[in-house]
């Protein structure tokens, strides 16, 4: 091709193009070309996009190398850039928030170089963004950018862009400057952190009138456990009017410098779980789980006072996690108090302590409620799997410790068959402790089955011990996961018998948490994620 060029494989598909991996004869470089068919009209766009990149000289934009024409073809010639574009990285393994924040800062960091020149992308999206193999984001495809003072490209009443990252003055049809650009970049690291788009739609036309209106929720409101600055930023460039929106340059420098204090793993998936109705799923299961309890002995409130604490914790936990978790604390303590007071004051104290210390995690602090209903399902290393899965290091170690008191508080006071999955049945505190007064004779009661069986305490240390070294096991390359994963799962079974005597009780109970891991590593439903995933306009597929 062009006397100079070998194509060698397609490598991606546009509506509009093709793009090769050749071998450049003069330098024995490999390159990326892209083929566009001179009967689509394109030679327009195709100038502008050279005289963009021909202003451009940035580590985070692909080069443009070459270009050239025939009688079937228009030919632009650029680095090989080897990687996946981001679209795909999201869809197949989606990167820690560190490595999504610093993608990020790369994109901005390009934009502004842009900007300083004139130059306007108007399509940034995760398919026109390619990350290298050391995981650096890189712009490409500035086949719709505008230069400052040339006249734009669009149509009367149309507009040029991909609708699901438009900032909403492009949407309509209006002046566009470079904080359209601004806001399709904060877009995309918003999708990264929180795992959705809210421009997107069941239909393009719903796609468009979300651009047209602009209006994305705050990312805190998915990911509360994000720095507040940089939630801060993210917001200020998905602002509606573009005069409100930080520079791109001032954006990157936030986003780089949050960078560093977010974990390098990912968990924006469990994020999402435990955002919207399910918290107050969580604290109608605990609310449900005392509210059971409270009804076998017999006590008033019956099974009118069960629905009541289960109707307004999970109201208030739909609304703020924390006051249901304090909801649900002071409703058992006001239902329990006549039977068993020092019971109930010893069981007040444990959680208003464990609510003022989870508070800071918001939607998190309601997840230990969950522990005492997977071990009477006989599925509690799933909790493992749950407290693994949280974010920040601090978050994920309070949870699974709170989730290991929280069991150990239910099932030494009402009882249980086998005491944490250690196989050894306890009677529970409650029956002994019906009138007594005395908050030392309550803590001996509680702590008796403990002392008389310390393995317990083993067991608790091994659903901790699994949830902290979950996100060192999926943090890892693809090729490498899976067999972490096994290791993993097998390390746990083991430890599980040999804590609980080695009975097959306990190496059940872990057989079903084991086969979540093993299926989430090996991950089947990616064929699907992949093909449902959307197009760029001018390249779909990986350059690389």
């Amino acid at each position: 091709m062009l006397g100079r060029y070998d194509l060698i494989e397609v490598v991606g598909r546009g509506a509009t193009s093709r793009v090769y991996r050749a071998l450049d004869r003069a330098t024995g470089h490999e390159v990326a070309v892209k083929e566009i068919p001179v009967d689509l009209g394109l030679e327009k766009r195709v100038a502008a996009e050279i005289r963009a990149a021909a202003r451009l000289e940035h580590p985070s934009v692909v080069r443009m190398l070459d270009w050239g024409e025939d009688a079937d073809s228009l030919y632009l010639v650029s680095e090989l850039v080897d990687g996946p574009s981001l679209e795909r990285v999201y869809a197949d393994a989606p990167p820690g928030d560190r490595a999504t924040a610093e993608m990020a800062a790369d994109v901005l960091e390009a934009l502004d170089h842009a900007h300083e020149r004139g130059v306007i992308h108007r399509d940034i999206k995760p398919a026109n963004i390619l990350v290298d193999h050391h995981g650096h984001a890189r712009v490409a495809d500035l086949g719709v950018a505008r230069l400052s003072g040339e006249t734009g490209m669009t149509q009367t009443g149309g507009v040029v862009g991909t609708m699901a990252y438009m900032a909403p003055e492009q949407a309509t049809g209006e002046q566009v400057t470079g904080a359209a650009d601004v806001w399709a970049a904060s877009l995309v690291l918003y999708e990264g952190l929180t795992g959705r788009n809210p421009l997107l739609g069941g239909s393009p036309a719903d796609t468009a009138r979300r651009a047209a209106l602009g209006e994305i929720p705050p990312i805190r409101n998915l990911r509360p456990d994000l720095p507040p600055r940089l939630a801060k930023a993210i917001d200020a460039g998905l602002a509606p009017h573009p005069q409100a929106r930080p520079d791109a340059a001032r954006l990157a420098r936030i986003v780089r410098e949050e960078a560093h204090a977010l974990p390098e793993g990912r968990g924006r998936r469990a994020v999402a779980l435990l955002s919207g109705p399910v918290p107050a799923m969580l604290s109608g299961a605990g609310a449900a789980l005392l509210g059971g309890f409270i009804a076998d002995q017999g006590l008033s409130t019956g099974v009118l006072g069960t629905a009541g604490i289960a109707l307004l914790a999970g109201a208030i936990g739909a609304w703020r996690a924390p006051l249901a978790a304090l909801a649900l604390v002071l409703l058992a303590g006001v239902a329990t108090a006549t039977a068993a007071p020092a019971l109930t004051g010893i069981a007040v104290v444990i959680g208003l302590l464990m609510v003022l210390t989870g508070a800071r995690h918001g939607r998190l602090v309601l997840l230990p409620a969950l522990a005492p209903v997977l071990a009477m399902l006989g599925l509690l290393p799933v909790y493992a799997l749950m407290a693994g899965s949280v974010r920040t290091t601090a978050a994920r170690v309070w949870t699974a410790v709170a989730g290991m008191v929280t069991l150990l508080l239910w099932q030494v006071s009402a009882g249980a068959s086998s005491l944490v999955f250690t196989g050894w049945e306890v009677p529970g505190a409650w029956e002994s402790l019906q009138g007594v007064r005395s908050p030392q004779a309550a803590a001996e009661a509680l702590i008796a089955p403990l002392t008389e069986h310390p393995q317990a305490f083993t067991g608790c240390l091994i659903v901790i011990a699994a949830a902290l070294t979950w996100p060192l096991v999926v943090g890892g390359r693809d090729s490498r996961r899976l067999p972490a994963v096994i290791l993993w799962a097998s390390a746990l079974t083991v430890a599980a018998g040999l804590a609980g005597g080695g009975g097959l009780e306990a190496v059940g109970a872990v057989l079903p948490s084991a086969i979540l891991a093993i299926a989430w590593a090996a991950r089947p439903w990616r064929a699907f994620l992949r093909a449902g995933s959307g197009r760029s306009a001018s390249l779909s597929g990986t350059v690389g």
